[in-house]
């Protein structure tokens, strides 16, 4: 608004001086200015903008002359280029404007055949004002020189001196570029020609055409068959012939498509549906109804609106100014050219943090030099931090990536409201944010089909763990969905705790986070068993798979078939009891064995969710990593995902056995190229923002996707996790939750003899790989009460599992990392 109205008020002034200018009259000047000759003459001023303008126009002859006319012409120029650009730099270009009006009052003063009069008119000094006279000069008519520059340089050295001063000013006042200009203006004459040649040739005939087209083919041929008769005919075509040059000028030039303008930060407006739609879908989804692992049957369960998230501010996302970014390209084209590299404008793309400037370079150019030049060119466009793509992945372009100097957010809300997310075919879709060019990337978790999500503290980790948390509750209900949570931080997910879609509360003691992943593998395990069983592949082939009859539609279905065969239905027993007697007969007892499986009637995905694992691999890094290896190995057809976070990518953390069987990864800024080379096997996470930006590798692909992450707020996450709590109160597996609760009474007093005696224990332990009652007895010749005590302080101190029966104990530690 400012602009715009400063642009009025200089193109106001602009066209006020005009005016005084063109009606000034020396006989409108009030007796008191010292070059008022004739003064005071007229009793009726009529210069068009009174006495003031007079008086204006009067002072700018006076030291400016005929150049007071550049002055007028030049505000209203820059008035116009200020209303319609605001960016347009006012303050920059009044210096140049200053030294335009100067030097042109100076060449006006030099020259000796036009607007002589003025001197006499006006009295003035000369055409070129007083400005003009004392620093351009030029010869009187006794042939001496005045002036400062003619006396230095005489008229002709001035001359040139002046115009050389006049044309640089008026470029970079106006921003023009003279060669160019003229190129356009030739390039849109041979176009217009070849267009009303293409016009010729549509109002011809077909046969005119056609004749047209011979003749034009005949004089092609003669002119070839002149120039082979010319050469000799053993003669061989060099690279320094005439010929050779001719041919390589007909060669035809590289053509680039027009560059484009996109804002991806401004989303188009598209037709969305209504919130109330789009909760009567989910209301719906959620009356189907799925058993889940316990069992778990929830009546009238709503999946969350989305009105418990924040709405984005559209008024925020003011479109970017083309001419800026033109500028900056512009910029970026003239830096490589200092260095010899020839490129091409190609589009320009607008992110939500970034802006990405694509270039195509010219025949013979090699992408390295473009990349060395990364310093340089952050130098010439002042920028924070860039990153050069070259190529960019699936484009002939080489793409110079620019932060923006204002940030903007990708709301969680933003993406759950799109056509993308409603259209989603995956079966567990996740929302991570949007790319660079404005598209939003839901991920399907059933595809990846784990992840690894790594970054320093504050690049956006933890709100990455919290959108893919929040975007399984709003599609999936406790019946369809069941999460196992570890956090070893303690505060990152202790607002999950009362969600009804966990398995166990939130695993937060590194020592039972093996007890819970050993749970996740036998449920895996015994999935595969009941596949095998019912003759499935995976998890979605079980749940699609038809139902067995229950006992009553077989009843039903006999009953109906013998009376369509005439025939007397069977007796069913329960009907009739107290017309038929019969013997009372004991009901059948039938008693389930232990290797006998239950077929569920569905199974609900399972999806396991590690917030830090540096501080899982200190504790028991072999087992650990032979427990994640697992699961991701074999996982995903039994409907079991993991997600797994960490601040510390470092290759012990994140080993080469973890990082082959997860291949998707989200990667926020990270401090060295080495862990960026950890987390995505090359370059590029260590020139992240932050805030949320990221790369992210989808599965069974190796092109790496800038995007920036989506936002939540933990105030969002806690309206979401109070809707989902209070339709219904966690069900906890018993198998896992009773181990993850055992073993909380506190440590009794342990006796140097004891000490000893748990050493010799440890060493018996760490030879068989096993730990049992009944082997130490054995072993050290122990009583049971004795044998029992050690492996109570051995539970107690983490080190084995409780009692499960009558199997060994559980070894929860790397037995190699115990002294």
């Amino acid at each position: 608004m400012v602009d715009e109205i400063l642009g009025v008020v200089i193109i106001g002034i602009g066209i006020i001086l005009f005016l005084a200018l063109i009606s000034y009259s020396p006989a409108d000047l009030p007796p008191w200015l010292f070059f008022a000759h004739s003064a005071g003459t007229r009793d009726l001023t009529q210069n068009m903008i009174g006495p003031v303008g007079a008086i204006i126009a009067g002072f700018c002859y006076f030291f400016f002359g005929a150049s007071s006319y550049f002055l007028a012409v030049s505000l209203v120029g820059v008035g116009i280029a200020k209303f319609f650009s605001p960016s347009f730099p006012v303050r920059e270009r009044i210096g140049w404007l200053a030294l335009f009006v100067i030097s042109g009052a100076c060449l006006f003063e030099l020259q000796h055949v036009f607007l002589q009069g003025w001197k006499a008119a006006f009295n003035i000094p000369g055409p070129g004002g007083a400005i003009g006279h004392w620093l351009g000069g030029g010869r009187n008519e006794s042939g001496k020189t005045y002036g400062a520059f003619a006396s230095l340089f005489n008229v002709v050295g001035a001359s040139i001196f002046f115009t050389i001063v006049y044309l640089a000013s008026l470029i970079l006042m106006t921003g023009a570029h003279p060669i160019k200009f003229v190129k356009q203006v030739i390039a849109k004459i041979r176009e217009g020609i070849e267009a009303r040649r293409q016009q010729k040739l549509a109002a011809l005939t077909e046969n005119e055409r056609a004749e047209q087209e011979r003749a034009t083919l005949e004089k092609q041929a003669e002119k070839l068959e002149r120039k082979l008769k010319k050469k000799a005919p053993s003669s061989k075509i060099e690279k320094g012939d005439d010929e050779t040059e001719e041919e390589v000028e007909a060669l035809p030039t590289q053509k680039f498509p027009e560059p484009k303008i996109i804002d991806a930060s401004v989303p188009a407006p598209a037709p969305k549906p209504t919130l109330a739609e789009i909760n009567a879908k989910r209301a719906k989804k959620a009356e189907k109804t799925v058993p889940t692992l316990s069992e778990m049957h929830l009546e009238n369960y709503t999946l969350p609106s989305l009105d418990l998230l924040d709405p984005h501010d559209m008024e925020l996302r003011t479109p970017a100014d083309p001419n800026i970014l033109k500028e900056i390209q512009t910029t970026i084209i003239d830096t490589l050219r200092q260095f010899g590299i020839e490129v091409s404008p190609g589009d320009i793309t607008k992110g939500p943090t970034i802006t990405r400037y694509e270039v195509y370079p010219a025949r013979g150019v090699r992408v390295d030099k473009i990349t060395s030049l990364e310093r340089d060119l952050a130098r010439a466009t002042r920028a924070e931090r860039i990153n050069i793509l070259a190529p960019i992945p699936g484009k002939d372009t080489v793409g110079i990536e620019i932060a923006n100097s204002t940030k903007i957010k990708v709301t969680l809300r933003e993406l759950l409201e799109s056509n993308d997310w409603e259209q989603t075919k995956g079966r567990l879709p996740i929302a991570l944010g949007k790319d660079v060019y404005g598209k939003t990337i839901i991920a399907d978790l059933a595809q990846m089909p784990h992840g690894l999500v790594a970054g320093t503290t504050g690049s956006g980790k933890s709100v990455c763990i919290n959108s893919i948390i929040a975007s399984l509750l709003y599609k999936f209900t406790p019946q369809e969905l069941r999460f196992i949570m570890i956090d070893p931080k303690v505060v990152e997910m202790q607002l999950y705790n009362t969600l009804p879609h966990l398995v166990t509360p939130v695993v937060t003691d590194p020592k039972k986070v093996l007890l819970a992943l050993r749970w996740v593998i036998d449920e895996m395990e015994l999935r595969y068993r009941i596949f095998a069983k019912c003759g499935v592949r995976n998890m979605m082939g079980f749940n699609d798979r038809p139902k067995p009859k229950s006992q009553a539609e077989l009843d039903a279905e006999k009953k109906a078939a013998a009376e369509e065969n005439g025939e007397e239905p069977e007796v069913i027993e329960g009907e009739e009891e107290d017309e038929i007697e019969e013997e009372v007969v004991a009901p059948k007892i039938q008693v389930h064995r232990d290797d006998e499986l239950v077929i569920p009637e569905q199974m609900p995905y399972i999806v396991v969710i590690i917030d830090e694992l540096a501080d899982l691999m200190q504790t028991a890094p072999a087992d650990v990593e032979s427990a994640i290896a697992r699961i991701t190995q074999m996982a995903r057809a039994a409907g079991i995902h993991m997600i797994v976070a960490t601040q510390t990518p470092r290759a012990d953390i994140v080993t080469g056995i973890i990082k082959a069987n997860i291949p998707s990864r989200v990667a926020f800024q990270v401090a060295s190229k080495i862990d960026s080379r950890v987390i995505l096997d090359e370059n590029g996470a260590e020139r992240l923002l932050g805030q949320g930006d990221m790369l992210y590798l989808p599965p069974g692909s190796s092109r790496l996707i800038r995007a920036q992450g989506v936002f939540v707020s933990e105030e969002e996450i806690h309206k979401i996790v109070d809707f989902v709590s209070k339709q219904t109160t966690p069900q906890f597996e018993p198998s896992i939750h009773e181990k993850l609760t055992a073993t909380t009474r506190p440590e009794e007093d342990v006796t140097a003899e004891d000490e000893e005696l748990v050493a010799k224990c440890l060493d018996i332990i760490k030879q068989e790989r096993k730990a049992s009652t009944s082997m130490l007895q054995r072993r050290l010749r122990l009583g049971y009460t004795r044998a029992a005590r050690v492996v109570d302080i051995l539970e107690l101190r983490g080190v084995l599992g409780p009692k499960d029966g009558a199997k060994d104990r559980e070894i929860l530690v790397d037995l190699d990392s115990l002294p």
